[in-house]
């Protein structure tokens, strides 16, 4: 939440305009925030800008009978009240909104712990939301991905299919012609591989290999380069018939 004139507000506009687009956009509009009179402020307050979500997601879905919202809340702190997020999220089962909630930094989640399997234990009949812990997958960028949108996309089919609406003709469609080049000695890459004696695969031709490294501390690219083996040897091919033994 922030603090206006002394009064703790947990939904209200961040940034001059109203909607931002891109997460440069809302990075702008977030440090926007330090240049107005509004202070962050505890508690952790979800009770409220959940409905208002769900207002908005329902509103759009009236003009864009498609539209589908996906709520991501990012928080340093277990949510303060339990028992009014439970009634706030049983309450829009029946909008088009998906929420995700990830937990940042080392405070105790242990709160969040309700929110696991809360449409069963809840009678609600669909599931909504899903809470991850950042801590648990800051080293490694893909798992992340998975388990923060790993259920939105059964949520969103099994929202518009108890209504009956099933996937439209793809009238927007664009496909890509990727044109297929002829092979270039000079040009091309050799990626052929070799086995070694001692286990190892190494490319035959003499370039660099690389590799993807998934984890935070890699940067942006992710690549590094492997230098290629200082000695050639005729390598060792697993699929080739063993030699007699004497």
């Amino acid at each position: 939440g922030a603090k206006y004139d002394g009064v703790v507000q947990h939904c209200f506009q961040v940034g001059e305009e109203k909607e931002v687009h891109g997460v440069k956009g809302i990075l702008d509009a977030y440090r926007g925030v330090f240049k107005t009179p509004l202070t962050m402020s505890k508690p952790t307050v979800f009770a409220e800008v959940i409905p208002f979500a769900a207002a908005q997601a329902k509103s759009r879905l009236q003009t864009h009978p498609l539209s589908y919202t996906i709520l991501l809340l990012l928080t340093d702190g277990a949510v303060t009240d339990v028992q009014a997020t439970k009634q706030a999220l049983a309450s829009i089962a029946d909008a088009p909104l998906s929420i995700v909630i990830v937990g940042i930094g080392n405070a105790d989640f242990s709160a969040m712990q309700f929110l696991d399997d809360f449409e069963r234990r809840s009678n609600m009949n669909r599931d909504v939301v899903q809470f991850v812990q950042f801590n648990a997958h800051e080293f490694d960028k893909t798992s992340l991905t998975r388990a923060t949108l790993e259920e939105i996309p059964d949520q969103l089919v099994q929202f518009f299919h108890t209504r009956g609406i099933m996937p439209q003709p793809g009238n927007n469609i664009s496909t890509s012609q990727i044109p297929v080049e002829d092979y270039n000695e000079e040009a091309d890459i050799d990626l052929s591989m070799d086995y070694r004696a001692d286990g190892e695969i190494a490319l035959n031709a003499d370039q660099p290999a690389a590799f993807v490294d998934n984890s935070y501390e890699a940067g942006l690219g992710g690549v590094k380069i492997m230098a290629p083996p200082s000695t050639a040897s005729q390598g060792y091919n697993p699929y080739t018939s063993a030699p007699a033994m004497a």
